[in-house]
């Protein structure tokens, strides 16, 4: 076998085992929203705190990655994933045991602290263990793996619960965690970690690192800037696929149907094209410049759907591409946070940047939501838009020089 063929399979191999992990991370984050019809008839809980159960989630996890991240650079990433992964699926488990909202709320929020875990601790290890060539490829099929889970989580959820019932739903979906769990205890030693490798032999005669200087890597130009991108795209993101529909109606008259099957043709797409933007992304240099083309690409898709009435398959096409443009992205955005991480420091970084993303997304129903109700119809793809431009300045501003990742600190 020669050395190539190895070094392959062992990419196939880490691959399997951290993408596992995050397609469960992914399933049990639309679980949870799923369920909620069945918590309501079953067990009378009312939709407004279901709300909260689902704000309680986010937040924990948004609060507790940053955290993680820290722990991460600190500890190693193996340190922190098996338990996270460990209390995420426990806490699933003891949910099909749940008789009321505060039990609910308590597991819900215990799961979310277990997730918390896996951007920062997956990026290490990928970081540390992938193949500098594939990279690119690799992230791609890491986001790809939580797009799946978030694609699997309805439809079983619903299937389990309407043909036996939520609580089997949620404990089979337990047991695949614990699969992958021990999976991953088996095979950890084909995880590297490149914070581990960052760590000094004596940690007593390494100077430590102070808040001060936690605090100056995260608010560095660089890492705001990537902070602030990740949050515009998520903004954007959630226009697209929470106010389209309705938006759509409203404006130009489509059939909640029709844009229904337009919005899946975004989602779907954008989903593939993942994949296709981690091919991309390991044969260009300028992650930066592609990824400001895709952003001005959708903004001429979505600026079209804003004023003109379209056919419905011209409407599913343009959308489909608006939502291509989207996911190409991924990859790139991912190797431009890694260009930005100093050595050791992977865990924190994109816990932040990442924390980025959930804030996008906690604000989105917010803001558009308003707009929805205050506004013309088409102010939806024209705020939309403007995030999309706001993407593209965050991408193109200039940055400081950062040590590069593997650069000593």
């Amino acid at each position: 076998m020669t050395a190539a063929t190895t070094e392959l399979r062992s990419d196939f191999k880490i691959l399997g085992l951290i993408c596992g992990g995050h397609f469960l991370s992914h399933f049990y984050m639309l679980a949870l929203p799923t369920l909620m019809i069945f918590w309501h008839e079953d067990l009378g809980i009312s939709y407004t705190l279901l709300g909260v159960v689902l704000s309680a989630r986010y937040v924990s996890t948004g609060v507790m990655q940053i955290i993680s991240g820290f722990f991460v650079d600190r500890h190693g990433a193996m340190a922190i994933l098996l338990p996270g992964l460990l209390m995420m699926v426990t806490a699933m488990t003891l949910l099909a045991f749940a008789t009321g909202f505060w039990t609910i709320l308590v597991l819900v929020v215990l799961a979310g602290i277990g997730d918390a875990v896996f951007h920062p601790a997956d990026y290490a290890i990928l970081n540390g263990s992938i193949s500098e060539g594939r990279m690119g490829r690799a992230f791609s099929v890491h986001t790809f793996s939580g797009y799946l889970g978030f694609a699997a989580a309805p439809a079983y959820i619903t299937f389990v619960a309407t043909y036996w019932n939520w609580q089997t739903a949620v404990l089979t979906s337990a047991a695949a965690g614990y699969v992958v769990w021990l999976f991953i205890i088996i095979y950890r030693s084909s995880l590297k970690d490149d914070v581990i490798d960052a760590l000094p032999n004596n940690n007593e005669d390494a100077p430590s690192e102070t808040l001060g200087d936690h605090a100056k890597l995260l608010f560095s130009r660089p890492v705001l800037l990537l902070f602030s991108f990740f949050a515009m795209s998520s903004l954007a993101s959630s226009g697209m696929q929470s106010f389209a529909i309705p938006a759509l109606n409203a404006l130009h008259g489509t059939s909640v149907i029709d844009a229904g099957i337009a919005v899946s043709a975004y989602l779907l797409v954008g989903s593939f094209a993942v994949l296709a933007g981690g091919w991309i992304s390991d044969h260009i240099h300028r992650q930066d410049m592609f990824a400001a083309l895709a952003y001005a690409a959708s903004i001429v898709a979505v600026l079209t759907i804003a004023v003109l009435p379209l056919h419905y398959l011209v409407l599913v096409v343009v959308l489909g591409f608006a939502g291509f443009c989207h996911g190409v992205v991924r990859p790139a955005r991912d190797l431009m946070v890694r260009a930005v991480v100093p050595r050791g420091s992977t865990g924190k970084v994109f816990g932040f940047v990442f924390t980025g993303q959930n804030a996008g997304g906690s604000l989105a129903p917010i803001i558009l939501g308003a707009v929805m109700d205050n506004l013309a119809p088409q102010w939806i793809f024209f705020i939309t838009i403007g995030f999309m431009a706001l993407c593209i300045a965050t991408i193109l501003a200039p940055r400081a020089p950062m040590a590069k990742p593997g650069a000593a600190e």
